[in-house]
């Protein structure tokens, strides 16, 4: 999708509901696990940022890696979140 959405419709709508269902729902487990966002900046997430934490947190080919993980995991690092084990 992320090759494809500069040029294909199809794949950029689907994208744009992939990335907006993905940073929704981080933000809503945030705040009901926390009452707050433990965060420091707004929690952010566009195409680009998830293409970059894609490509710079996998070690494995990009196919192989599930990418929900590498991103949100990029969202929460890049907003500051502060995240307990």
């Amino acid at each position: 999708m992320l090759d494809q959405a500069a040029t294909n419709p199809t794949a950029r709508q689907a994208l744009t509901a992939y990335l907006a269902g993905a940073g929704e729902t981080t933000g809503w487990l945030l705040d009901a696990a926390h009452g707050v966002p433990p965060c420091a900046r707004r929690l952010t997430l566009d195409a680009q940022q998830a293409r970059d934490a894609v490509a710079g947190a996998a070690t494995t080919a990009a196919t192989e890696t599930p990418a929900t993980p590498l991103i949100i995991r990029d969202m929460l690092k890049r907003a500051g979140c502060r995240l307990t084990e």
